[in-house]
């Protein structure tokens, strides 16, 4: 009900013009667009706000290129408030992790429409041929019919058989996902997902081939980038401590495993998850990153913080109506009348 009120509040605010008149009076403000998934299957039901089908991101794009949006790289982006010369309408497009679907079917997309585009890529499950573990564990028990599972066979202490949907099956998820964090070798969370996969009647080899939690793997990059995608730093593990020694050493891992595939250096940083502090801005600024992206809403302006840059994070949750009124400044119109 009240996701209604706000999309028919939100159209009339269109009919009536305050789209256009907040588009004219934030006009000289960038707008980052924020994506990580594109469905290949069911994903988008699976994590919504993450996974958007390429139907409706072809569109979203569309909309970019009708109305006239300027598509810039975020480099420019970033160029363009240092000297704050920002082109009118100025829209950034990033996409976060790096899944095949980003090149499957996200780069032809971006391609069809000629726009530049920035993929922040997480290294340690680029180029293995598996899926990333955590969503792999999940994906297992959310996609499977069963009523209750054996997890006997998984070999894991105090785990038996558990009632789909109930507190007990999600201790369980959390047990098993813990457990094959611990583990030091890729190898052996693949077989943890295999005997998983006969637990929860969801065939392991089937998952893989699919690839739709799968990261891309070096061929796929080099086309990426050759598609107009710059390629920028997202963490070795996707996750980024309070410890600056070891936050340091996140960033310097995806760097090292990534830059010598690129012609230009990584410089541009995304927040894994989208978890920041301030706490972190001198380590960035000591690694030499240019900018930081968030995953917090708001426009980019010269005197935004370059270590806190706001996006939209669209997605399948998100309707027509609100990714207009987002780019639009209507929606950044509203959370500055609310004091956000």
């Amino acid at each position: 009900m009240k996701d209604t009120i706000k999309k028919t509040i939100l159209m009339v605010a269109k009919y009536i013009g305050l789209f256009h008149l907040a588009k004219l009076s934030y006009r000289n403000r960038i707008r980052i667009l924020c994506y990580h998934g594109f469905s290949l299957k069911n994903e988008e039901k699976f994590v919504p706000g993450l996974f958007i089908k390429p139907d409706i991101f072809d569109e979203r794009m569309r909309f970019l290129k009708d109305k006239g949006y300027n598509v810039i790289s975020l480099e420019e982006a970033f160029q363009a408030t240092k000297s704050g010369n920002i082109e009118d309408n100025s829209v950034v497009i990033t996409i976060d992790d790096g899944f095949y679907s980003t090149y499957a079917l996200g780069l032809p997309v971006l391609k069809k429409y000629g726009f530049a585009s920035t993929l922040y890529l997480t290294s340690y499950y680029f180029d293995k041929d598996c899926p990333i573990f955590t969503l792999g564990v999940n994906y297992m028990f959310w996609n499977s019919e069963l009523d209750e599972f054996d997890l006997s066979q998984l070999g894991i202490e105090g785990l038996g058989t558990v009632k789909a949907g109930t507190e007990e099956c999600e201790k369980a998820r959390l047990k098993i996902t813990a457990t094959g964090q611990a583990y030091e070798r890729n190898e052996d969370r693949v077989n943890l997902l295999t005997k998983l996969g006969k637990a929860t009647e969801q065939d392991f080899d089937v998952l893989n081939k699919s690839r739709i939690l799968n990261l891309i793997n070096q061929a796929e990059l080099k086309e990426c980038v050759e598609g107009k995608m710059d390629i920028e730093i997202h963490t070795h593990r996707h996750t980024f401590p309070t410890d600056p020694i070891l936050a340091a050493k996140e960033i310097e891992k995806n760097k090292q495993q990534i830059n010598p595939l690129l012609e230009k250096p990584m410089s541009h940083f995304c927040y894994p998850s989208g978890v920041w502090s301030k706490e972190h801005w001198h380590i960035l600024d000591e690694l030499g990153i240019k900018t930081s992206t968030t995953c917090d809403n708001g426009l980019i302006t010269p005197e935004t913080p370059y270590h806190a840059w706001s996006r939209f994070l669209d997605s399948a949750r998100i309707s027509q109506i609100e990714y207009e009124s987002e780019l639009s400044g209507f929606t950044e119109f509203l959370r500055k009348l609310r004091g956000k």
